[in-house]
């Protein structure tokens, strides 16, 4: 089926909606509010504990709060329905007289376009805090696109709604930015980072080849990129956007009711699902933090409970108590796991970048020296020794994180080492063989990487000390 106006309009609609408001917070800053808002709304107020109801309402009690009473939100609960209907009425006085007129049609035409566009709660994505992520969950420090998208569907299979549907016109501003972030990552940012590690070094230009006069821009571009989009994300978070009233905060970003599109989620991910939530560091300690022991005890009584037979479970039993018997026994130096580089201050990512650009060793092998040197600033003693057992999850994660880094760039070295003598041998000094080692190292990056940041951002159910949680 074709584009028609009629689609057109409607994505014109939501694109220009979504780029007002994002300006409009980036230029005048987090306590941004669109021009016009407060002047076609009701009075409102902002969210806090000692919030009253404006003074214009003597009818009502200094402790009560009336259903159309407006509160200016940010992304998690702007919706673009009431985006649209905020620009609108910023724009409306400056618009011609006839247009006025017909403003009504305008509006009601808009919204009907919006609701009639429907997503499956498949492709979204939501940011950590509209999953009911507190401010030092784990999960806003931890987290890429993949992960993220990881923990939102199985949040939603946790809460039934998996294969919903939700409207453009309930969708909201966060939903909006989070989805189109992990669209550009897959289809943009992962394809961009595969050629700039694989590009050749093509001819030589004074001291740098061509490949890294290509490569060194796209990798600082690559960066910002990333970092444009955590300060966006992050800022449209606190926000204030636009007002909505109680009912519409109810109803931002939720799925249309008894619509669905069909699916039927597999019983594994669905078992998966409802053992995990978000981790919290008072309440619900990450997986990530876990040590392998407790994992270890999870596994073996899993495996023996879903026996085929009862001798088959007495074995599994057996193995797991030999399994324990050598994790405490077995004592290891896990401060000679160097540090995860998200735990990278701003300085040691800088250090790593400039590192990584020195030919042959730059990479793995300089982040794996950036990381013992963060483990000793902070005061760690690099011979302790701890039964394997109490090694964390997150640490056994980072040691094979880096054992395939490190073997990657090996891989990488002899690989250019030959390309060398092809190159002077057969193609008379042209350099236009790929490297490899990057491609070789694209599953640690897009899976085990994805995989950690996963476990760092999610807890066991049964660990949870807090209230029920919202998702």
């Amino acid at each position: 089926m074709g584009l028609t106006v009629a689609h057109l309009r409607r994505a014109l609609t939501i694109g220009i909606a979504a780029l007002v408001v994002i300006l409009a917070v980036l230029t005048a800053g987090p306590t941004a509010r669109l021009a016009g808002t407060a002047a076609a709304a009701p009075p409102t107020t902002r969210p806090s504990s000692s919030s009253r109801p404006a003074p214009t309402a003597p009818a009502v009690s200094a402790t009560e709060t009336r259903p159309d009473d407006k509160t200016c939100v940010g992304a998690h609960f702007a919706t673009f329905g009431a985006i649209y209907d905020a620009v609108f009425d910023s724009f409306a006085p400056s618009l011609p007289a006839s247009v006025r007129a017909n403003a009504p049609q305008i509006r009601a035409r808009a919204h009907h376009d919006m609701d009639a566009i429907r997503i499956s709660s498949l492709w979204v994505s939501n940011h950590p805090a509209a999953m009911g992520a507190g401010p030092d969950a784990p999960m806003n420090d931890y987290r890429d696109p993949l992960s993220q998208w990881i923990v939102t569907q199985l949040m939603l299979v946790r809460q039934g709604q998996s294969g919903q549907v939700i409207t453009a016109e309930q969708l909201t501003l966060s939903q909006a930015v989070e989805s189109v972030w992990l669209y550009l990552y897959i289809t943009t940012i992962i394809p961009l980072t595969l050629l700039k590690d694989a590009m050749p070094g093509i001819a030589s230009v004074g001291p740098v080849s061509v490949g890294t006069l290509v490569t060194f821009p796209l990798s600082v571009g690559l960066a910002v990129v990333k970092r444009v989009y955590k300060a966006i994300s992050n800022a449209l978070v606190d926000a204030c956007i636009v007002s909505v009233t109680a009912d519409e905060r109810d109803r931002a970003g939720q799925p249309v009711r008894d619509l669905n599109f069909h699916q039927k989620v597999p019983p594994i991910i669905e078992d998966m699902a409802g053992q995990v939530m978000i981790a919290d560091p008072a309440t619900c300690p990450a997986i990530g933090t876990l040590p392998l022991s407790r994992i270890a005890d999870r596994t073996i009584g899993h495996l023996a409970a879903t026996a085929a037979d009862k001798a088959t479970a007495a074995r599994i039993a057996e193995a797991g108590k030999r399994l324990q018997a050598f994790m405490r026994s077995t004592r290891v130096p896990h401060n000679l796991v160097p540090a995860d580089p998200d735990d990278f201050s701003t300085l040691e990512d800088l250090t790593s970048m400039g590192l990584g650009l020195i030919p042959t060793v730059g990479g793995a092998a300089t982040d794996a020296l950036v990381g013992l040197g963060h483990n000793i600033a902070d005061g760690r003693d690099p011979g302790e020794m701890i039964p394997l057992g109490d090694v964390s999850v997150s640490a056994s994660l980072t040691a094979a994180y880096y054992v395939y880094a490190l073997t990657s760039q090996v891989v990488g070295i002899v690989s250019d080492a030959i390309s060398e003598q092809i190159v002077a041998t057969v193609l008379g000094g042209a350099d236009v063989i790929p490297h490899i080692g990057g491609l070789v190292n694209a599953p640690n990056t897009y899976g085990l990487v994805v995989y950690h940041h996963a476990l760092r951002s999610l807890c066991l159910a049964e660990d949870n000390r807090g209230p029920a949680p919202r998702w």
